[in-house]
């Protein structure tokens, strides 16, 4: 496309009968030409533009939290966001040995129905050949299937438990053995918190 348009282009697109010109922004028309164009009734219009590819080259360096922040805002303008907050601080030492701040573990629902019952995983079983978490229940229930064999402490509440047919109550400073393969309901009137582990894996021969 061509970027300076004078009187003669204006006269060629008269004589092909032609009322309209295709531009861009960084189009030139001479004076004559206008006046030409408006003479023959020759109207132009602008194309958009693709835009420009930003070379990097070309401007500063971006920082590392400049680029963080960027990912942030297209990742939340697309409807994701991996950059979520981990749901807990910690300290490990090469050993194994972890310390897991309580005052900042982020609980999630852990039935995706029933947000009332909240639970975070705090060790997994790919770190050890056990699991343990915080498992929080607000006035709700749920049903735990073919469990694993397990030991839960009461941190605060009140905790009911029914297997085959007959409840417990638990309750604050308690600690509970669930053994493996049965169906316990989980419930409690008021709102309860537990320190949950479990052995992944292994199975008494």
């Amino acid at each position: 496309m061509k970027k300076l348009i004078c009187a003669e282009d204006i006269e060629t697109l008269q004589k092909e009968g032609k009322k309209s010109l295709l531009i861009t922004k960084k189009t030139i028309i001479t004076p004559s030409a206008k006046d030409l164009a408006e003479a023959y009734q020759i109207v132009f219009h602008m194309q958009t533009e693709p835009e420009e590819k930003i070379a990097w080259s070309d401007h500063e360096t971006i920082s590392k939290e400049g680029l963080v922040s960027l990912l942030r805002q297209l990742l939340h303008d697309a409807g994701t966001n991996i950059f979520s907050e981990a749901p807990f601080t910690f300290e490990k030492h090469t050993s194994g040995l972890k310390i897991i701040h309580g005052s900042t573990v982020k609980l999630q629902p852990l039935i995706k129905e029933n947000p009332n019952v909240c639970y975070q995983e705090l060790i997994t079983p790919v770190e050890r050949q056990m699991s343990g978490g915080i498992l929080e229940i607000d006035k709700s229930s749920f049903y735990e299937e073919k469990t694993l064999e397990s030991i839960n402490y009461v941190i605060e509440g009140k905790l009911q438990l029914t297997i085959d047919g007959t409840t417990y109550t638990a309750t604050k400073g308690d600690t509970i053995f669930i053994p493996k393969n049965h169906t316990v309901r989980w419930s409690t009137p008021d709102k309860v918190t537990i320190l949950c582990g479990k052995l992944k894996g292994v199975d008494k021969q």
